[in-house]
């Protein structure tokens, strides 16, 4: 394109005036059409411009500062972003982590519910399985396993298999009998009553009992009474 204007424009400087008056009526019109073809051809850049590509503007300081401008603003911007980002993620975070501890701290409620629901009832039963045993103990020996007294024998089994019955059932809501005779004191599980002097048994120990405790699977329900040995050095 750019060969084109440049030989239409020697063309046109080689046209004669003569030629050019004869497409005018005057002398003056021949003179400013000229013109008006040097005007035109001019308009056209020598420099060669690809195709579907606008010219290229050359930088100005004011725009490379504009341009700074913009960057920096963007920047400004997208660190702002990032930083809500990481505080809407650790917003995140906690709720998700709070209601984990709800979820488990309301699992372990409703845990607690099924077991230890029935501890009132339970209380309520302790003193017959108190006095079953009670009534096994005044037996005495011979009855249990002799022939001298058949009805209180008979009585005797009676109960015995009552107690057992109940001690059962105790034991499949999880409340179990606890006779600590011979073991250590434990505070958590005994109630001292008394201190005794046991020469065969180590200081510290479980002595006398003088009514069992009872657990609600890992709760103590009644502390056990008990007398602790208490040797002299």
């Amino acid at each position: 394109f750019a060969m084109f204007s440049n030989s239409l424009l020697c063309r046109t400087r080689a046209l004669p005036v003569r030629r050019l008056a004869l497409q005018a009526p005057t002398v003056r019109d021949a003179m400013a059409q000229g013109c008006r073809h040097m005007s035109w051809l001019r308009g056209f850049s020598s420099t060669p411009v690809e195709e579907g590509k606008p010219a290229v503007e050359e930088p100005t300081a004011a725009g490379d500062a504009a341009e700074r401008e913009d960057v920096a603003a963007l920047k400004a911007k997208l660190a702002e972003t990032e930083e809500k980002l990481k505080q809407r993620h650790d917003q995140l975070l906690r709720a998700v982590a709070d209601a984990d501890n709800i979820r488990k701290r309301t699992a372990v409620e409703v845990d607690n519910a099924h077991k230890y629901s029935i501890g009132g009832f339970a209380k309520t039963l302790l003193e017959v399985a108190d006095n079953l045993e009670r009534a096994l103990e005044l037996v005495p020996e011979s009855v249990r396993s002799g022939a001298e007294n058949p009805p209180l024998r008979a009585l005797y089994e009676g109960v015995k298999l009552t107690d057992e019955q109940l001690v059962k059932s105790f034991a499949s809501v999880g409340l179990v009998r606890v006779n600590p005779l011979g073991e250590k004191f434990d505070p958590n599980l005994h109630e001292a009553l008394f201190e005794m002097p046991d020469p065969t048994k180590e200081a510290g120990m479980v002595g006398n009992v003088m009514s069992v405790g009872y657990k609600l699977h890992d709760r103590c329900l009644r502390s056990a009474k008990v007398g602790v040995v208490k040797n002299k050095k």
